[in-house]
């Protein structure tokens, strides 16, 4: 049986002036040198794929998508002011997601067709569930007449897994492990280095309107004390005093507009109509453009962009254009300049060490529904994008939309199990193979050719000795 034995942090000090004395987080026994970092954007809600790109002109389902989708406000026009921008393979992207198609037309993102988890499941929370523990079943076996079903009670998320079994990376790290958000979110579920990071500004030692020395004063006393208490409440303590340290040296917390400040929004990241608020998705992927620049040994990132759930009114065109609501088309834009934003940002040797995944529990339904929305359905895209990224082309199986093609004659029809993508990145960017322990029950992985990298043998073996219920 695999026993998970790690500890958070290494001892010592963060009273040095600088963020680089500040003693680091330690990762599972390694002494390597792997630096790849893996942000993974999760669309929360459901996202609808056919409204990020879908056939167009020429292609041979473009008759199938608009008698499925007969709402013009559910449907990507060929023609107009609103028309698709062409992508490849006679597919069309929403113009909402222009720039990313700007990242797809320089190679760096790319497309994989109708993913999916391998037992379709139409419910949010548990599809959100199966997805982030990384333990959603399987469609072969010899349980169930061929069915080896998901597990809901897993004591770690996937991220957590791979950290575990990562044997590449160094010993000490500073601040691996990021969640843009206000707690854990569960692919990284008892991870101990995660540190939650939804508002720096935030994030810092309140006594209450208290003169700052004394506030360093208690700091610094509070760290001594959990730097000597050897329980998991005092590497809890000492982890959220390093972190807090990490994020003063990083951020000007003195300014309330720290992040407008260092990241004009008017130029680069958008903002929220009618003021100069930045738009959550801006505000998350600041954060992660500052840590990533400062060098803080960052490894897995994860930030949400939720609001998909588009049951009524979606609105894949823009307000008022055919009836739109405009609502996913606003969203849609917001996060494709977000993206575009922060990709810029980074330098070709920090693209080279990323890899962005963008992804949603499941897809929506091909067809509308009569309030001009639509409702949970199975096989949805993957985005991928990086210095490392064999982007403007798409991956995967697009079955089609004809009647004998979708699921049940309703979904577009799940081809590729979202693990493989994520095994692919692990493999051939982090070089991690554990592929046993951190998806377990996933046997039958080869690689797309989606990022570059070297191939390894996947380990499949800890998957039959494992206590699935509690990953002892």
């Amino acid at each position: 049986m695999t026993t998970f034995n790690r500890r958070g942090f290494i001892k010592g000090t963060a009273a040095g002036a600088a963020a680089g004395l500040v003693p680091g987080l330690s990762i599972a026994g390694g002494t390597g040198d792997n630096d790849q970092i893996l942000i993974y954007l999760y669309l929360r809600g459901g996202i609808d794929g056919l409204s990020i790109y879908a056939p167009g002109d020429n292609h041979p389902d473009r008759g199938f998508y608009e008698q499925i989708r007969p709402s013009p406000s559910v449907r990507l026009p060929v023609n107009g002011p609103n028309a698709m921008v062409s992508l490849a393979d006679g597919f069309g992207m929403n113009n909402a997601a222009a720039p990313l198609r700007e990242l797809w037309q320089d190679d760096d993102l790319a497309i994989v067709h109708a993913t999916g988890l391998p037992i379709v499941n139409r419910s949010h929370f548990e599809a959100q569930r199966f997805m982030e523990l990384g333990t959603p079943g399987a469609t072969v076996g010899v349980l169930n007449g061929g069915q080896i079903d998901g597990v809901r009670t897993t004591s770690t998320g996937w991220l957590t897994r791979h950290l575990a079994t990562a044997e590449n990376l160094p010993l000490d790290m500073t601040m691996p492990v990021v969640a843009t958000e206000s707690q854990v979110p569960l692919s990284l579920t008892n991870e101990p280095s995660a540190v939650t990071l939804r508002s720096p500004g935030n994030f810092d030692l309140d006594l209450g309107g208290s003169i700052q020395e004394l506030e360093e004063e208690c700091e610094e006393s509070l760290l001594n004390i959990y730097a000597s208490d050897g329980t998991d409440s005092g590497i809890a303590g000492e982890q959220a005093l390093i972190a807090q340290a990490l994020v003063e040296g990083i951020f000007d917390l003195s300014n309330k507009d720290y992040n407008l400040a260092i990241s004009p929004a008017s130029d680069r990241y958008p903002v929220q109509d009618g003021n100069n608020n930045l738009e959550p998705i801006s505000d998350k992927l600041i954060t992660l453009e500052r840590l990533i620049k400062a060098d803080i040994d960052l490894r897995i990132a994860q930030l949400d962009q939720g609001g998909w759930d588009d049951h009524a009114s979606m609105g894949s065109l823009p307000q008022g254009v055919n009836g739109s609501s405009g609502n996913f088309h606003k969203r849609m834009d917001v996060t494709a300049r977000a993206v575009a934003a922060f990709w810029g940002q980074m330098t070709n040797n920090q693209k080279n060490k990323i890899t962005l995944v963008m992804h949603s529990e499941f897809g929506r339904r091909a067809f509308n529904n009569a309030d001009n929305g639509t409702d949970h359905g199975s096989g949805n895209p993957m985005l991928v994008l990086g210095g490392n990224v064999n982007g403007g082309q798409f991956f995967g199986d697009w079955r089609g939309m004809g009647p004998d093609d979708l699921y049940r004659n309703q979904d577009i029809q799940t081809t590729t199990d979202f693990r493989r993508v994520l095994s692919e990145i692990l493999i051939r960017r982090h070089g991690n193979n554990k592929l046993g322990m951190v998806f377990p029950y996933y046997y039958n992985y080869t690689p797309m050719g989606i990022v570059n990298g070297t191939d390894i043998r996947p380990d499949y073996s800890p998957a039959d000795e494992i206590t699935i219920d509690g990953f002892e």
